[in-house]
């Protein structure tokens, strides 16, 4: 990671790069596939424990970003749990 501006930079991309999966999932799920995410919550967690360590100088942009993030995760998670219960009907 680096410092500054490009620094920053990577975070957003991080960010997208991780909404772009989590769209991937709610897709595959909205088709009535499984999906994987085991490795999902230690990505974030790892975003966010360097975030923590060396904070965005842009943080509102980050934070945004975030909160859509977090958006997205919440309507994946309320498709897997459509999903499943559809599987018990």
């Amino acid at each position: 990671m680096t410092d500054g501006a490009a620094g920053e930079t990577d975070y957003m991309a991080e960010i997208a790069a991780l909404s772009t999966l989590v769209d991937k999932g709610r897709g595959l799920v909205d088709a009535n596939n499984s999906i994987d995410l085991s490795s999902l919550e230690a990505e974030i967690a790892d975003l966010c424990r360097r975030m923590a360590a060396a904070p965005p100088r842009n943080a509102e942009q980050v934070t945004a970003a975030i909160h859509e993030l977090v958006g997205r995760l919440g309507e994946l998670a309320e498709a897997l749990k459509a999903q499943h219960d559809l599987g018990k009907a």
